[in-house]
């Protein structure tokens, strides 16, 4: 092949002639032998460095947050965010009940009591080796406010667990609005019945699940 290639604007190579230009061909077409620039083989090793860096960093430093760390992280500053608009919830009756009805806080609530509650209770509160929340009977409940205590102070000798350590105040506090509004729903594998009937609550409005 001896034709006069232009490889660059304004000055023409003689591609018979042309030390860059490799023996082999293929097709009728050569290659020239052209390097690659330096400053790629500077990227290139800087980006092994960095690998290494990043890998021992995050395998083996212990100022490497874990995947966990970084969710409860972002979960507690997002807690923050609405727990910021709401302030101190107080775990009363008329707080419970009107937490019950809230729109943005129950669907948070539900979120932690699957993540921490739904091991004993269920998902959906019908419970499992934990009694089925969704009935009239109550082993250790009397009134709502005893919902939030029962969270916070555990019962049976701590076959309910204490929470106190584990969730936030406000956290218990949706929680328990959130177990109330349960009450009356239909589980898809209910727990036989456990304790005594206990009244309604007050001005109950429809849970989640009704």
């Amino acid at each position: 092949m001896s034709a006069i290639q232009k490889p660059h604007a304004g000055i023409y190579r003689d591609a018979s002639t042309d030390p860059r230009l490799l023996e082999h061909e293929y097709d009728g077409i050569r290659e020239y032998d052209n390097p690659t620039p330096g400053w790629w083989h500077v990227i290139f090793a800087v980006s092994i460095l960095f690998a290494l860096f990043y890998y021992v960093f995050w395998e083996f430093s212990p100022m490497a947050p874990s995947v966990h760390q970084t969710w409860n992280s972002m979960q507690v500053a997002e807690y923050k965010r609405i727990f910021g608009q709401v302030g101190v919830l107080k775990p009363d009756e008329p707080t419970l009940l009107k937490l019950m009805g809230d729109a943005q806080l129950m669907p948070v609530a539900k979120g932690i009591f699957e993540g921490n509650c739904a091991a004993c209770h269920a998902k959906d509160g019908g419970g499992i080796n934990g009694v089925n929340l969704t009935d009239d009977h109550y082993k250790n409940i009397k009134k709502m406010e005893d919902i939030y205590t029962t969270i916070t102070s555990g019962a049976n000798a701590g076959a309910m667990p204490s929470w106190q350590n584990r969730l936030q105040d406000n956290e218990r506090v949706i929680v328990a609005a959130y177990v109330a509004t349960l009450r009356g729903t239909k589980p898809a594998s209910p727990k036989a019945p456990e304790g005594e009937v206990i009244a309604a609550w007050p001005n109950a409005g429809p849970g989640p699940g009704k």
